[in-house]
């Protein structure tokens, strides 16, 4: 969240988030600036930055400019309709309690009249549970033109303060400025589901909903070579992207999930400050297991459902093998004909060629079903532009089909449903076992532990089974906090500022779980490692290329609370993982996808980037690379004297890390 005070300014700023209302909704994607130019100039500029995401939402666009003698402040936005086309949904939009919302296509005498009296907003989002809120805001005199959540929004900053954020369950970035107490407030929701991008040197204050728009402001110099962020390289050949507050520049961040920020003016200077507004819950787990089977099952029908009837377009959703979208889709289908829901999903030929998994579900739940075969020929399509989406290097290479599947579902729907979080909530992932795994080692005597670590031979194959095992007894030696920034060190490049990263955030999440090892690896996943700044930038940047809305169930507030009731070992244990899942949706999933076990998706992009044309790009680029400085010496000796004479896939990784920031650099630097 962002919080700005000002004394002589007028500000305006965004938020995006998880929050959905019922009646009225548009994507809107934010543009947002403050800077000493002229009238002239800040609406030029700010119709620049808005251009530069059109693609997010090319049904409508907004801006606002205000001058003075000291400063300008521009708000853009650009709108995927969703909900109600009305001119009553135009942003920026101003509240007055008195007249209550309006804006300069709805009402603008009035905007004249009262509008530097009236807190205003940008928003982009949606707020699930708006109208509960509203309700309580009518029985404290407070009124509404519109059936609209963004209004709900302004009317609970003004009840409620900066306290209004603790209200709103959904996906949301919104900005508010407040011009009688002269504060400009800005959030982002509890998740990170939608991007926050911000730039202040102390004279101009710049945000935008992708990198992109902040490197219109060119008179900065922003993307230059000069000013790339080592430690973000760092983070990137570690962990596939880069995490908040980071961003691949220096002198741009990223507004963590769950938090806030305010900008205010000390010695006339501006001044960011940040602070986390949602403290990851107490782990309190509840032992009635059928109770807890009963209210997830209740909850399910309620997320799912909130989610398909809040559109005036048409709702489909991705449908894969899994246990997750099967639910998702299992619950749709129980309130829509075959004839109004289609879903949609995308294969790979030859070995990679999971159909028989997809015709099962298609079977069961008999779908309006579309789908298409991802080739090689598609991912060479889309190689030139990918890194015009993801403005900083982003290595998971799913991000292609997730692309392309949006593309196809675009053709028949302009929101569809998915399944992020379900493996964050309920224990899904293969590092979730291993956790399992190791608290029982953990168990056994350090002696016995210390022995059968230098007892068992070293292989030269560091992923054979019984390497695992002696790097899964050296790594029971250490803290627990150490865990995942050591785990595999001798084999792994990992950067300092990697270790330091994951033993703060691991130590946090060993506080709030009273030390219980597996569930901090779960939460590890959920607040920090696979969703704010990795798997959700990847479907975000994939699906609004389109544009298209994703909506999931599972990144309800609700689903993280019922998270802290369930015991572990009722998610995963050392061989089964999502176990308590597994019961809730025996009885609408069929039994064939219940009782697969979890598999890694590898689609063969890894392979055709490996191929010859791209090897030797990749290996003539990393000395080009390493001249500029953009690579440290070391790493370059990593990748020829590692990387390169292995081929294992282990490191073949690092050789597509390389590839994707290649293509971000000549995109965006070069």
């Amino acid at each position: 969240m962002i919080r700005i005070k000002l004394k002589k300014f007028d500000l305006t700023i965004f938020e995006l988030d998880n929050n959905f209302n019922y009646h009225n909704h548009s994507m809107c994607w934010i543009n947002w600036f403050i800077k000493n130019i002229d009238q002239q100039q800040s609406e030029n500029l700010i119709k620049n930055m808005n251009q530069t995401i059109i693609h997010r939402g090319p049904d409508d666009q907004g801006f606002f400019c205000q001058s003075n003698t000291t400063i300008t402040i521009g708000q853009g936005q650009v709108r995927l309709s969703i909900i109600d086309l009305s001119d009553a949904w135009f942003q920026p939009m101003f509240y007055n309690k008195d007249v209550w919302c309006f804006s300069q296509k709805h009402n603008p005498k009035i905007l004249e009249e009262i509008g530097e009296k009236s807190i205003r907003i940008v928003f982009n989002g949606e707020i699930y549970n708006f109208q509960e809120i509203k309700w309580d805001l009518i029985n404290k005199w407070y009124n509404f033109s519109s059936n609209s959540d963004t209004e709900v929004i302004l009317a609970s900053y003004l009840e409620y303060g900066a306290d209004c954020i603790n209200y709103f369950n959904g996906m949301r970035a919104f900005a508010i400025y407040d011009p009688n107490k002269q504060e400009l407030f800005c959030s982002r929701d509890r998740l990170g589901k939608k991007p926050f991008y911000y730039y202040c040197d102390g004279d101009q204050f710049i945000f935008s909903s992708e990198l992109k728009g902040i490197l219109e402001h060119k008179e900065l110099k922003i993307n230059i070579k000069e000013n790339i962020d080592s430690e973000a390289l760092d983070f990137y050949f570690t962990m596939w992207y880069i995490p908040a507050p980071w961003t691949i520049y220096k002198n741009v961040k990223k507004l963590e999930a769950r938090h806030s920020l305010q900008l205010k003016v000390e010695s006339w200077k501006l001044k960011v400050e940040k602070h986390c507004y949602y403290d990851i819950p107490e782990y309190t787990p509840t032992y009635d297991k059928q109770h807890l089977i009963e209210e997830g099952k209740k909850l399910l029908e309620e997320t799912v459902k909130i989610r398909m009837f809040t559109s005036d377009v048409p709702v489909g959703a991705f449908l894969s093998w899994w246990l997750d979208s099967s639910s998702v889709v299992a619950e749709m289908r129980k309130r829509v004909d075959k004839e109004n829901l289609n879903t949609f999903s995308i294969w790979f030929e030859w070995k990679y060629d999971e159909s028989n998994y997809i015709h099962i579900v298609e079977k069961a739940f008999w779908t309006n079903h579309h789908h298409e075969y991802f080739r090689e020929k598609d991912f060479k399509r889309m190689i030139d532009d990918i890194s015009f989406y993801y403005d900083e290097p982003f290595a998971d290479y799913s991000n292609f089909p997730t692309r392309f599947v949006s593309e196809l579902a675009k053709k028949y729907v302009t929101v569809s449903l998915s399944w992020d979080g379900g493996d964050e909530i309920f224990g899904g992932y293969m590092m979730h076992q291993v956790g399992a795994q190791m608290t029982i080692i953990r168990k056994l005597p350090r002696l016995l532990r210390q022995l059968l670590y230098y007892i068992i031979p070293k292989t030269a194959n560091n992923l054979s089974l019984l390497s695992k095992i002696k790097e899964a007894f050296r790594v029971s030696l250490l803290p627990p906090e150490q865990f995942y920034a050591n785990i595999w060190w001798s084999t792994l490049y990992k950067p300092e500022i990697y270790k330091k990263w994951t033993e703060d955030k691991f130590k946090e999440l060993l506080e709030a779980t009273h030390g219980n090892f597996t569930q901090a690896m779960i939460d590890f996943d959920l607040f920090y490692n696979t969703l704010a700044d990795n798997f959700l930038v990847k479907t975000d940047r994939a699906s609004m290329a389109q544009p298209l809305e994703i909506r999931s169930p599972f990144l309800d507030i609700r689903w993280i609370d019922r998270g802290r009731k369930t015991p572990t070992k009722w998610k995963v244990n050392w061989r089964k993982t999502k176990i308590l899942m597994r019961e809730i949706i025996k009885d609408i999933v069929p039994q064939e996808i219940i009782h697969r076990s979890k598999q890694g998706f590898e689609p063969p992009i890894k392979d055709w980037i490996l191929q010859k044309e791209y090897k030797e790009e990749i290996e003539l680029w990393l000395d080009m690379l390493t001249k500029n400085n953009i690579l440290s010496s070391e790493r370059k000796y990593f990748y020829q004297h590692q990387v390169f004479k292995n081929n294992n896939s282990v490191f073949n990784v690092y050789k597509v890390k390389l590839f994707l920031l290649i293509k971000w650099y000549k995109q965006w630097v070069q």
